[in-house]
């Protein structure tokens, strides 16, 4: 079932139409078994798909100042915990993509398309979260696109390192 979670933001306007961009097979595996089909995080092509920027993970390895002299190693070995956990964690975790733009786009096209055969499902974005029928917790939000090598996210939430995602520049 569809869950809000304030980690990912919802759009100023619900209405948005949001586009699936498939190849002919994901359109009749959709249309056959009436359901999205939700990628591991660590299946998609990306490598930094579900990874943190460099400042997070840079930042594991500084110890506090504050921290008394004796917790300094249980801190370490803490964070080396920590990093072994979001290393690991694209492989718990499925996402299905959606391109949200009034207009399809050439981009999303050569994007998730192989060959000229393909077809752009549109819907709206309140639509869409609607449909979202599971007995798993789905949540649905915009992506927050980074400079992963100058800007860090909140460490907080792991979930946070699933609606950032790598800007292109």
């Amino acid at each position: 079932m569809y869950e809000a979670h304030p980690v990912f933001a919802q759009p100023d306007d619900e209405t948005v139409k949001v586009w699936k961009y498939m190849d002919f097979t994901k359109l009749v595996s959709l249309i056959d078994s009436r359901r999205l089909h939700f990628t591991r995080v660590d299946k998609f092509d990306d490598p930094f798909e579900g990874s943190w920027p460099r400042i997070n993970v840079h930042a594991r390895h500084d110890i506090p100042d504050d921290l008394p002299l004796e917790n300094s190693e249980a801190f370490a070995r803490a964070m080396k915990r920590l990093g072994e956990i979001n290393r690991q964690w694209p492989k718990h975790v499925a996402i299905n993509c959606w391109h949200m733009n009034e207009h399809e786009s050439a981009a999303m096209w050569k994007l998730y398309l192989k060959s000229n055969e393909g077809i752009a499902v549109q819907s709206r974005y309140n639509k869409l979260r609607d449909s979202i029928i599971d007995d798993e917790t789905v949540n649905l939000g915009k992506v927050k696109y980074l400079d992963y090598d100058a800007e860090s996210i909140d460490a907080g939430n792991l979930l946070f390192s699933l609606r950032s995602q790598t800007k292109k520049l």
